[in-house]
């Protein structure tokens, strides 16, 4: 019995060697069928049988005529003449085309596309499971990965799957050695739905498709146009099954949208926090915002020992800004948070606070006041600085008798002369002086004071000789405004009595700065500025603020400067690494009218501290700062390191690493700060990949120049959690247009295994041609021998 199918293997091949086939083709599973393939001329119109009936008759005519002469027995022709006839017929049999067809089948097996969203909206936890809620992403994940992943089983027994995840385009993915799908981190900044669907058709195009099941929350961000998008996915010709995952009802969040600060304050001074809040979604109740140090966590409390915090009503989703004021007591760096208190149901509590970095400085400032003659603000100021505890004044009177004797709390008889004599004053104001009094080196000194060492210069305008004298002096370059339009007969020195006065009118800068900051209460102090304070009755006229220099603080209620802007009162700008501003009037003096030496002495202290901050931040050397305080995951950090010591400039290396810091403090990255041309800056940039709190370190890069740290926060884009409830609509109209259906998402276990097959058994034909077998040239060789055997035999050749 064993050498039966060795047997059978044999007789196979000998039966294809005489029919000329392929080696094997008789052991192949299938079924063999034998058919004609005539190709004759016209055979469409009259048809192979009328052509092989015409050649039969004719071959058999022809037979019959040739034998029928023959002076033979009838015996001996109708003989010979059969051998004729087969050899025509099988003549005939080969122009007819034989051939041994082989019919096998080949299955094309269905797919399935299954798509997972995996943007930053699917950490929203807003999925019911159970009596709690969980994340988007985790309830996909347990409905293809739970119950030991049988709905994956499910669907594998009826198609192919194929796996993607999905923001603004698909990326395959594979399932796991467990045949699990693996975990998925949604890290997607936008979601475009429709172009995922898209690209996944366009990826499988050319097999069987059964359709495309979407787990998505479905919020195209940013929005594209619906119609012609799936106009596109319409002509793959595939039915899309989305399954809507997440609340379709509006979400509630407390986002802190914002926080500003000055980078440095002044200790004993009011620091002004400034925080943007948007709280949404129904149901939002009062929400607190509160002041807390990062080191403790604990509240920062205020003079009377109470929380700084306030509380405000949510307002028809609209942004609501919060005033945080402080007091720090003690110069260093402090590290802050400002925080919105979180509530029930919220989706994403990660974006309720901001860290901010301040640095608080030494209070006590050293100025340098040059005046040319005893004017009213002359006298005033002298006086109510020399009482200030944080300020210590060197007055200069350039029109006293050489007996003189000047004052201030450090009296000097003359202006300083060397790098060294100047570098014991923080800030240098001049008032109404006339140039001439000072050698070229002496205004030169003054430059280089505040470009190089990040001094702090101030000009008060005067009827005589500020600021028109002093075109064309190295005093020119450092004023925060062009000066080449003012003309003496402008000023109207000795002229007619001005009798209307005004009010200065602040800018959106000069709201902002901490100059204008005379009381606690912002509707008091906004009260005051418009109503309260005294007005002014003369300007120098013919200024402009220059531009990308200056920054105007305060302006002319009604006229115009030369550039047709409102006229510039008070503008604010930088010099190299140092501060500047320039005062257009002379009359702040007249602050003092029913307040006293509150108004004056405050606006003037303040602005002392404007100019001295850089000076005292020079102290340090070095500074550490970001192009901004919060980046949005993906975005690019850039970091900014100045150098202001000129003599450590030259000591840094070309390349420095910082490291970055999660709120663990473990070291996640260590980016390279390179050194820019001149060395008085390094920069370092690297993208923001993951969300969260961060500390930026520099570690000590000279003997006396401390560790410096930066708080830097990477925070969910806002576009994609700006309207992140569910788009059932736009999900139904794709499924709608395309054939499918929209599956909800406690159905999905059942109702997706449901999809139809796409299956398809396609037959495959394999044809051998029989014409030319062997046996078949054989048995035409044989009749035709023994035709002409028989003819040789009776004498018929």
């Amino acid at each position: 019995m064993g050498r039966l199918p060795a047997v059978h293997e044999h007789m196979n091949r000998l039966i294809e060697i005489l029919l000329g086939l392929d080696r094997g083709f008789l052991s192949r599973e299938g079924d063999f069928s034998f058919a004609f393939n005539p190709q004759w001329p016209f055979s469409e119109t009259v048809g192979a049988t009328v052509w092989n009936t015409l050649l039969v008759l004719v071959g058999v005519a022809i037979v019959w005529f040739a034998y029928n002469h023959e002076g033979r027995s009838r015996r001996v022709k109708v003989g010979l003449g059969l051998f004729r006839t087969a050899l025509v017929l099988l003549t005939i049999a080969l122009l007819n085309r034989p051939v041994l067809t082989l019919t096998q089948s080949r299955v094309e097996p269905s797919v399935l596309a299954v798509l997972i969203d995996d943007s930053l909206s699917m950490r929203i936890k807003d999925v019911a499971a159970g009596e709690s809620v969980t994340a988007r992403i985790d309830a996909v994940a347990e409905l293809l990965n739970g119950q030991n992943a049988k709905l994956l089983h499910d669907l594998a027994k009826v198609h192919q799957l194929h796996f993607y995840r999905f923001d603004a385009d698909a990326t395959a993915i594979e399932l796991g050695t467990d045949r699990t799908l693996p975990a998925i981190e949604p890290q997607g900044q936008k979601t475009q739905v429709t172009t995922a669907v898209r690209t996944v058709l366009r990826d499988l195009q050319g097999q069987r498709l059964a359709g495309v099941v979407v787990l998505t929350d479905g919020r195209d961000m940013p929005q594209q146009s619906i119609a012609s998008a799936i106009d596109d996915v319409k002509d793959f010709g595939v039915g899309v099954y989305p399954v809507p995952v997440g609340s379709d009802q509006p979400l509630r969040n407390i986002e802190m949208q914002q926080v500003t600060a000055n980078d440095a304050v002044f200790a004993k001074d009011i620091a002004s926090i400034r925080a943007t809040v948007r709280v949404t979604g129904p149901g939002a109740q009062p929400v607190t915002v509160r002041l807390k140090d990062k080191a403790t966590g604990q509240p920062v409390l205020d003079p009377a020992g109470k929380p700084i915090e306030q509380t405000i009503t949510p307002a028809d989703d609209q942004p609501q800004e919060v005033e945080l004021l402080m007091r720090p007591d003690e110069p260093g760096e402090l590290n802050l948070i400002v925080e919105a208190d979180a509530q029930a149901g919220e989706i994403d509590a990660a974006d309720n606070a901001r860290e901010i970095q301040m640095a608080v400085l030494d209070a006590k400032i050293n100025v340098l006041y040059v005046e040319g003659y005893p004017r009213w603000d002359y006298r005033y100021l002298k006086t109510e600085m020399m009482r200030d505890r944080t300020v210590n004044i060197s007055c200069l009177l350039t029109s006293a008798d050489p007996t003189f004797a000047q004052e201030g709390d450090r009296p000097i008889t003359r202006f300083p002369q060397t790098p060294e004599e100047l570098a014991d004053y923080d800030v240098v104001l001049f008032g109404d002086v006339d140039p001439r009094e000072f050698s070229d080196s002496q205004l030169q000194l003054v430059a280089d004071f505040v470009s190089r060492k990040g001094g702090g210069f101030a000009m008060t305008a005067g009827p005589r000789f500020s600021p028109q004298a002093w075109k064309g002096t190295p005093i020119e370059a450092i004023l925060p405004v062009d000066v080449t339009r003012t003309q003496a007969e402008d000023w109207g020195i000795g002229g007619a009595t001005i009798a209307e006065g005004f009010r200065p009118v602040l800018t959106k800068e000069g709201q902002a700065s901490p100059l204008f900051r005379f009381f606690a209460d912002r509707a008091e102090n906004e009260k005051f500025l418009k109503d309260g304070w005294q007005p002014i009755f003369w300007y120098v006229r013919g200024i402009v603020a220059k531009s990308g220099v200056g920054e105007t603080l305060a302006e002319h209620p009604s006229e115009v400067g030369p550039d047709g802007h409102r006229a510039p009162l008070i503008v604010s700008g930088r010099y190299g690494a140092g501060r500047t501003i320039f005062n257009a009037i002379d009359e702040s003096w007249r602050w003092r009218y029913y307040t006293g030496e509150s108004i004056f002495d405050t606006y003037w202290v303040q602005e002392l501290r404007l100019l001295a901050r850089s000076r005292k931040l020079g102290q340090r050397k070095i500074t550490l700062a970001a192009q901004k305080p919060v980046y949005d995951l993906g975005q690019q950090v850039r970091l900014i390191v100045r150098v202001i010591d000129p003599q450590l400039q030259s000591q840094l290396p070309e390349q420095i690493r910082v490291q970055l810091m999660d709120a663990q403090g473990q070291v996640v990255a260590q980016p390279t700060l390179l050194k820019q041309e001149g060395g008085e800056t390094l920069l370092a940039s690297f993208p923001a990949d993951r969300v969260g709190r961060f500390t930026v370190k520099l570690p000590s890069v000279a003997p006396g120049v401390d560790e410096l740290t930066l708080p830097l926060v990477v925070a969910v884009p806002r576009l994609e959690l700006a309207t992140p409830q569910v788009d059932r609509t736009t999900l139904a109209r794709l499924a709608s247009e395309t054939g499918g259906q929209v599956i909800d998402l406690a159905d999905a276990r059942e109702r997706l295994p449901q999809i139809p097959s796409a299956e398809r058994l396609v037959p495959l034909l394999s044809s051998q041609p029989l014409w030319d077998a062997p046996i078949i040239l054989t048995l035409f060789a044989v009749l035709i021998t023994m035709e002409w055997v028989g003819r040789k035999m009776f004498g018929m050749v």
